[in-house]
């Protein structure tokens, strides 16, 4: 009888908590063994950060593994300094890291030995300058490379950090950041070609690095990754999830029961499966029972997984589009995602009238629609089929509605008001 708790955080790895990937981790350290660089592409919570600690602790007697999350990153000096402090997790390269910088930290009179890592961190930011980043990240990575093992390098929210790049002023693109971003994806680039034998990169993030660049007509910065898809849950691994929590916890979900709570999600996204249990578990403790009913987990679904309660878990999806998409198109993509959830698809009709009352131009294949559409399919919200687009998780169709529907009315029920 298998068991596994529940996973609090931001992600998980061990036997205890992750579940279902096999296949997937098979793949993805099959490509790094063949030494590839990897692009892993999937929407938010489907499990990329834990496929990757997972992979690093499976890995581990075979490769040096650095993390980095890039997600506070506004630059690429600040991209260095957080490579730099990543190698603290190894003593002997850490020694070497150190050497790097130290006339970056002598020069603020102080012994790089006397530091914190958070001292040390600002002080290497407060360092590198625009003209000399690319020198300390050159001898860093050679550092890296010199190593007896070959490296990995996980790189999370890389999409938010270049993001910060291009915007570097108010809400516009500007042409200096889009040369800004040109040069840091190029110099990463050219160094995991320069170091191909050594050091493997991994990029991700929660929202798609592809479409961003594409905007700026950079993607031909990331054509030397491999694309890495991770998809939802299929739902046999799903349902063997659910059973696992149950065991461990000792309640009893009969299969009836695990399929209606699995076809309530539409879309067996990892963390909101076992967001569902953990808000099932806890209303069998208040109420003392160890048998879950299917009245329990309707009412469990709409009274904690769409009420105010569950939005500190979804809000995230409405916030990432903010840093995707442009400040003057973001009203256009909460109205599309409106449409859809309360007419349950977004049709040619509709996007044409939406498109016309926020003045954007539905003809011209790099219109700001087809931007915004791209971001919306690339990133998990949409999926298209044939002429019309729906969500493709019932639950963040559910969630939404509940939080901008009230008032919207669609747009096939305007002409009759």
């Amino acid at each position: 009888m298998q068991k596994i708790r529940q996973a609090h955080g931001n992600w998980v790895s061990g036997p205890e908590r992750f579940w279902g990937r096999e296949t997937e981790l098979a793949n993805f350290c099959r490509y790094l063994d063949e030494g590839a660089n990897l692009l892993l592409v999937a929407q938010r919570r489907m499990g990329k950060t834990s496929l990757m600690r997972e992979a690093a602790r499976r890995i581990d007697n075979d490769y040096l593994c650095l993390h980095l999350d890039v997600q506070n990153c506004s630059t690429a000096e600040d991209f260095v300094a957080e490579l730099g402090i990543a190698t603290n997790a190894h003593a002997s390269l850490w020694h070497r890291t150190k050497a790097v910088f130290s006339n970056v930290v002598d020069s603020a009179r102080r012994s790089v030995e006397t530091l914190q890592l958070s001292e040390i961190k600002i002080t290497i930011r407060a360092g590198l300058v625009a003209a000399n980043w690319e020198s300390k990240a050159d001898e860093l990575l050679q550092e890296i490379a010199n190593q007896d093992k070959a490296t990995v390098l996980f790189i999370d929210e890389v999409p938010i950090l270049v993001g910060r790049i291009l915007w570097q002023q108010d809400s516009a693109i500007s042409s200096e950041g889009i040369q800004a971003a040109d040069r840091f994806m190029s110099w990463l680039r050219s160094k995991a070609l320069q170091h191909a034998n050594q050091i493997r990169f991994v990029l991700t993030g929660s929202i798609g690095l592809e479409p961003l660049l594409r905007r700026v007509n950079l993607s031909a910065a990331i054509n030397n990754l491999k694309p890495f898809h991770l998809e939802p849950w299929d739902e046999q691994t799903a349902l063997g999830c659910l059973r696992a929590l149950a065991n461990y916890y000792e309640i009893r979900l009969s299969e009836e029961i695990c399929l209606a709570m699995i076809r309530r999600l539409g879309c067996n996204i990892p963390h909101h499966v076992q967001m569902y249990f953990s808000h099932v578990y806890e209303s069998c403790k208040r109420r003392s029972i160890t048998v879950c009913t299917r009245e329990l987990v309707d009412d469990v679904y709409e009274k904690y997984m769409l009420s105010s309660r569950g939005h500190a878990e979804l809000s995230t999806f409405e916030e990432r589009l903010a840093k995707m998409i442009a400040e003057d198109c973001l009203p256009f993509a909460f109205d599309l995602l409106t449409e859809t959830a309360i007419a349950d698809c977004l049709d040619v009709t509709a996007l044409k009238a939406l498109a016309a009352e926020h003045d954007l131009n539905l003809g011209r294949p790099q219109s700001k629609v087809r931007l915004v559409l791209d971001i919306l399919e690339h990133d998990g919200y949409l999926k298209r089929r044939q002429d019309e687009y729906y969500f493709v998780s019932h639950l963040l169709r559910d969630w939404w509605k509940a939080r901008h529907g009230f008032g919207y009315v669609p747009t096939q029920q305007r002409g009759a008001n």
